[in-house]
């Protein structure tokens, strides 16, 4: 992967390219947008920024959310 991912890359370009990183977010409140079945809605249009801010996420959450990306990005450019 070559481009860097950053809050304003949207859920559905994450995940295509760290398909892990679904599983990441299932601790952030992701299984809801499952669970309320929008999940095929707003994957394409939501970013990383916006799903903080619909799962209401604290600064604590957003930082562990960040730092669980970044950790999965760097293993790929292993």
């Amino acid at each position: 992967m070559k481009e860097r991912i950053t809050f304003d890359t949207k859920l559905l370009e994450l995940i295509q390219n760290i398909p892990q990183a679904r599983e990441k977010l299932m601790k952030y409140g992701y299984r809801v947008l499952e669970e309320e079945d929008i999940e095929d809605v707003v994957v394409d249009k939501l970013t990383i920024k916006g799903f903080c801010r619909l799962m209401d996420l604290d600064d604590e959450a957003q930082g562990n959310l960040w730092q669980d990306i970044q950790d999965l990005y760097r293993q790929l450019e292993d």
